[in-house]
């Protein structure tokens, strides 16, 4: 997996599309390499298997490859359009297994790596898996698709919005009663993870 995991500024990125919209394969390459580690964290975070995980982020490429020249530019960046194959795809995933796992967030975690401010402060506070894989099933699909978004995907509320087809008030809405059910049911440690992100 590519280590890089912040993507390059947007006017780079709208080259990027640009080129690949030409066929250029270095352009493919380009976008890959921005967004290859976010699209794996996110699918990682919603199969909890590694090796699914790897298969699923490579389709996503292979389908933006197939289907680059269908995006436009339409006011929501590039990012929300990827996410919604990656979506696609999961959802397919468990359509075609009949069932829906439970996320092992114990791999998730080793996968979503240093970079993921919140999830490596639920660590460091020593707030166990089981209790993060239990709120997070409590939680209702809507609810856990913003958050693994917002956190394991690391995407903006406009991002996440465009990503699920919602507006950005229902993802704030959808977010903060998220973290407010995962407050009653972590307790005081939910409180030092916002804190230290800033209140998101």
């Amino acid at each position: 997996m590519p280590p890089r995991s912040d993507a390059p500024p947007k006017e780079v990125i709208e080259e990027l599309v640009r080129q690949a919209q030409q066929g250029e394969s270095e352009a493919f390459a380009g976008l890959y390499e921005a967004y290859y580690a976010k699209i794996y964290r996110y699918v990682m975070f919603k199969t909890g298997d590694s090796v699914e995980a790897e298969d699923l982020a490579e389709e996503v490429f292979l389908r933006m490859l197939e289907s680059i020249n269908s995006f436009k530019w339409q006011g929501y960046p590039f990012t929300s359009w990827l996410f919604r194959i990656a979506h696609n795809l999961v959802v397919d995933y468990y359509r075609k297994k009949g069932r829906q796992k439970n996320t092992s967030l114990d791999d998730a975690m080793r996968v979503i790596g240093s970079d993921n401010v919140y999830m490596d402060k639920q660590i460091d506070m020593k707030i166990s898996i089981k209790e993060v894989n239990n709120a997070m099933g409590g939680l209702t699909q809507l609810q856990q698709e913003v958050l693994t978004l917002r956190f394991a995907g690391g995407l903006s509320v406009a991002e996440t919005a465009e990503a699920m087809g919602k507006k950005e008030n229902a993802v704030k809405a959808l977010q903060h009663a998220a973290i407010k059910k995962l407050r009653t049911l972590l307790g005081p440690q939910m409180d030092q993870v916002l804190a230290q992100r800033g209140g998101v």
